[in-house]
């Protein structure tokens, strides 16, 4: 074991570490917040790991958080891999849950096996086309796709509050925003089996095939790629839709196995929360996992937080945040970035312009 952490580079030895001591830090640095606003951090992170592992419920309700996040992870990082930055899951998730309810609402008399098939693709369908929107405007427009994106998110949480107060979605004889009850059901247990072969399928694609080196190639350098024959706008678009087909399949998950139906703004910060979950695996389906996991437990935790302590349950959105800020910025890469432009080598410099004057 020694001899194989020997044989590992720094820069592969920093990548591993720097997720571990981000989390380590916004752990710290929300301590100290918990301390200013009086409360003592160490039964504050106590309570969250007894809602989120202390008994058989709780596990199965961080389950139902982790899961989502780590579908969402893997979308944003399957799109980043190839260039596109795709923020506008959220609103993804909104055109997936309206498409599913509109389907019960037109199709609600089919078997329930072939509704739930039609609403899956349905909404994996209305993700893909959302995503590929901003990624279009990108590519063959030269719009930046992170604009296009936040601008398609707040169009569709209105359009999506819209039609669950006043379309033939909306619930009847209800006051706030919320969609007619899901008929079909999709057990928790479906939706786990699916998460875990997405994220198998993902590691084995990327790493092991000719297509997911493609695919890496162009989100590393698009010139090269295109000089070697790649047509990089055409599988960055293909990306893209398979992206938003993902937010889409999390989107089925939450509405047919968690809610039953949907209201307004059900999706709100999930965009984000599994941004950071991808941050902190940096691409490494294991690590995805475990970040995941992680933000699951957060979520999980946060009802017992506030009830068991004084520290209300907002709490856990610092931790959220302080851990995406650290995980945004790669703190171990100044100690493990090789060493350039030492006294060796301005020696070196000032022998190399003697020699090529007295040339």
């Amino acid at each position: 074991m020694r001899n194989q952490l020997s044989k590992l580079k720094p820069e592969k030895l920093g990548s591993i570490c720097d997720p571990i001591v981000a989390v380590f830090i916004a752990f710290v640095v929300s301590g100290l917040v918990v301390v200013i606003s009086g409360g003592n951090p160490l039964e504050a992170y106590a309570a969250i790991a007894k809602g989120a592992f202390g008994s058989a419920t709780s596990f199965r309700n961080t389950l139902r958080y982790t899961f989502p996040i780590l579908l969402l992870a893997l979308s944003f990082n399957l799109c980043d891999k190839c260039g596109y930055f795709n923020i506008g899951q959220e609103g993804q998730m909104y055109a997936s849950a309206l498409t599913i309810c509109w389907i019960q609402r037109l199709l609600g008399g089919l078997p329930q096996p072939l509704l739930v098939v039609l609403m899956i693709l349905g909404a994996m369908a209305a993700g893909g086309i959302v995503s590929l929107i901003p990624a279009a405007l990108k590519f063959l427009l030269n719009i930046n796709e992170v604009v296009v994106a936040i601008l398609l998110n707040n169009l569709l949480i209105s359009l999506s509050t819209y039609m669950l107060l006043y379309s033939g979605i909306a619930a009847p004889k209800s006051s706030v925003a919320k969609s007619l009850s899901i008929v079909p059901r999709l057990p928790l247990w479906a939706v786990l089996t699916a998460a875990v072969g997405v994220l198998a399928a993902y590691a084995l694609i990327l790493r092991s095939t000719v297509p997911g080196f493609r695919l890496r190639m162009i989100g590393m350098n698009p010139a090269f790629a295109r000089s070697n024959g790649l047509r990089t706008v055409k599988s960055m678009l293909i990306v893209a839709v398979l992206g938003g087909a993902l937010a889409g399949l999390a989107a089925s998950g939450e509405i047919l196995s968690v809610y039953h139906e949907t209201y307004s703004a059900y999706a709100d910060g999930m965009g984000f929360t599994s941004m950071t979950a991808a941050l902190i695996g940096r691409g490494n389906a294991v690590g995805m996992l475990l970040g995941s996991l992680l933000l699951g437990a957060l979520s999980g935790g946060a009802v017992n937080l506030s009830i068991s302590t004084d520290t209300p349950a907002e709490m856990v959105l610092v931790v959220r945040g302080f851990v995406m800020l650290f995980a945004t910025v790669s703190l171990l890469q100044y100690f493990f970035r090789p060493k350039t432009g030492g006294p060796g080598r301005r020696r070196q410099s000032r022998r190399e312009r003697t020699v090529r004057k007295e040339a």
